[in-house]
């Protein structure tokens, strides 16, 4: 109990003083408070019990999110595409999603104690000398207690209202994610003393390699599942709305696997809580996960920035950028050039990852339609031919969200600003309102470059696709799809660019300190996943997108003219 009460105070005096340096340091809000506010005991407990009060709300409303992103919308297009849209089906469905990806896949790749270390852990384990077994488990035992009562509170908010009749089935998969927590906690250790690294983050391809196959597996047994049972039971003759699953639909024989899933993972998380507690060596994972040279190395990451570093410096070229490339270029342009050419292989891997994976599904989906068209009859195939275009009318406002999600602009700006800025914004001559124009003007070139690829190939993929479906009458619709993919994948790298120039939010410990930067990248993630929620066809979605963005970049670009000369400074 100690040890928990140590960690809340730590924890919740670091908060509190990071919020009255926010504070104190935003301009607006400048000189409302004073530097008093660090010693006043009654107002630093006041803030305390307020951020007690926000991170438990915050981790409800982010239960809430999770469950409604990666299980309500997914399920909701799979069924609607497929056609069955009965409630008890789909609360089956979200039952199944959660209990995979939440409880089997999750727990075992989100351990609570072989963790990246943190300034915490630091602190508490090497400079306060807590004991590292008792501080590894009562964090562990309070992190799975607190996660579940927040779970459950989630599942009371949206299932009662969505699938008011599955309350029973998600209170079994609850107890199944309270057994699997310290299953996954002992599988952790287990591969963190035999590998003698922190599992799936260091970088070991047996590892990596068996935690990609393992998440890819779950992946693909969530989110699959009932479409394949859905279309062996429709080819055996039963094309209704309801599938049959063995472990929700079976009556008695359900209630009995179920008991005897539970019973298992019961059995295995008490050996695993065993285990946990006779595990002798806490001591060593502490050394390896919240060592001195880890943990520095972590401060100096600013979401991700410290492995962008380490990519950058493992990608340069031993021998010396041949100068024949650049003989036609000078100033700044022959500046930038050099970094490109350095770095090509970091700042383009993203979009050739996107532009792989995008090449992949295309290709799968292209030669499931040319089956079809061969195992199908003509009704058959046209009937799939038009379900197929609801489902693409319906994921349209969806490509706003997946778009900014696989956006790598704000990768590209901080590997920019470490490798980069942070060393010539020390010179004033980079300083200058020419050099800061010029450079963005430079930059932002090269990352509308770097999207061509990715752009292509969706736009063929998507138009290839539809047209093997069939689809030559919706000629216009179609073209405001490729015209959306186009001005979104465009859209979010000025974005990100401008927002990088107008703030500058990164400084040379690896923080993020500006409000502005943090308030404007959420009101872009809320706009994204605002978009979820639209149902307009593809001319008028098209036409307010193009809208929409248009004008925000205008600003965007004149802004960055107006106040990037300003504000482009080392903080």
């Amino acid at each position: 109990m100690n040890n928990i009460i140590c960690q809340f105070q730590l924890i919740i005096a670091q908060k509190i003083n990071k919020l009255i340096y926010t504070v104190l340091n935003f301009r607006p809000l400048k000189g409302l408070i004073s530097e008093e506010w660090y010693v006043r005991s009654d107002i630093k407990k006041a803030l305390g019990i307020l951020c007690m009060i926000w991170n438990v709300l915050k981790d409800i409303i982010w239960k809430a999110f999770y469950f409604i992103l990666v299980i309500i919308v997914p399920n909701s297009l799979l069924a609607g595409g497929l056609g069955f849209e009965d409630n008890k089906t789909l609360g089956n469905m979200f039952a199944w999603t959660f209990l995979i990806c939440s409880c089997f896949m999750g727990t075992f790749t989100n351990s609570r104690i072989v963790t990246d270390g943190s300034e915490e852990d630091y602190l508490l384990l090497n400079l306060m000398r807590i004991d590292a077994k008792q501080y590894y488990l009562t964090r562990s035992l309070f992190q799975s207690a607190s996660q579940t009562v927040y779970w459950a509170v989630a599942f009371l908010l949206i299932v009662g209202r969505i699938c008011p009749g599955h309350t029973r089935v998600f209170l079994w998969v609850l107890l199944c994610y309270i057994c699997c927590r310290p299953i996954g906690e002992a599988v952790s250790l287990k591969l963190c003393e035999h590998y003698d690294k922190i599992p799936y983050q260091d970088k070991s391809s047996n590892v990596q390699g068996g935690y990609y196959m393992y998440n890819f597996a779950m992946v693909f047994l969530a989110y699959l599942c009932y479409p394949v049972l859905y279309l062996m039971q429709s080819r055996l003759g039963d094309k209704h709305i309801q599938v049959f699953h063995p472990l929700f639909d079976a009556g008695r024989f359900s209630l009995g696997l179920q008991a005897v899933l539970i019973l298992i993972l019961l059995v295995a998380a008490v050996v695993s809580v065993r285990y946990l507690r006779a595990y002798p060596k806490y001591l060593q994972v502490a050394r390896i996960c919240c060592g001195f040279a880890r943990v520095t190395e972590k401060q100096k990451q600013a979401e991700g920035a410290g492995s962008i570093e380490t990519k950058l410096e493992n990608s340069l070229d031993e021998d010396e950028v041949p100068e024949r490339l650049f003989s036609n270029k000078n100033g700044y342009d022959y500046l930038h050039a050099i970094f490109f050419e350095r770095h090509k292989k970091l700042l383009r891997r993203p979009s050739q990852i996107k532009r792989w994976l995008a090449e992949g599904i295309f290709a799968v989906a292209a030669l499931a339609v040319i089956v079809s068209r061969f195992v199908l009859s003509g009704a058959q195939f046209q009937s799939m031919s038009d379900s197929a275009w609801k489902v693409v009318n319906l994921l349209l406002p969806v490509l706003v969200f997946v778009m900014y999600c696989s956006s790598s602009g704000e990768k590209l700006t901080q590997a920019m600003f470490f490798h980069c800025d942070a060393s010539l914004l020390k010179y004033g001559y980079y300083r200058t309102p020419e050099a800061i124009i010029s450079s963005f003007r430079i930059r932002l070139k090269y990352m509308l470059q770097t999207e061509v690829a990715f752009i292509l190939t969706f736009c063929v993929g998507v138009f290839v696709n539809l047209m093997l479906l069939g689809r030559f009458r919706d000629m216009l619709q179609i073209v405001a799809i490729l015209g959306c993919i186009v001005i979104l994948s465009v859209f979010f790298s000025v974005l990100f660019l401008c927002m990088y120039y107008i703030f500058q939010p990164f400084t040379e410990a690896g923080n993020t300190t500006s409000v502005g930067y943090k308030a404007c990248n959420g009101g872009v993630y809320v706009a994204a996943y605002s978009c979820l929620q639209l149902h307009t066809p593809p001319t008028y979605f098209a036409v307010l997108l193009l809208s929409v963005t248009v004008v925000t970049m205008v600003v965007g670009i004149l802004l960055v003219w107006k106040l990037a000369p300003k504000t482009f400074r080392l903080r």
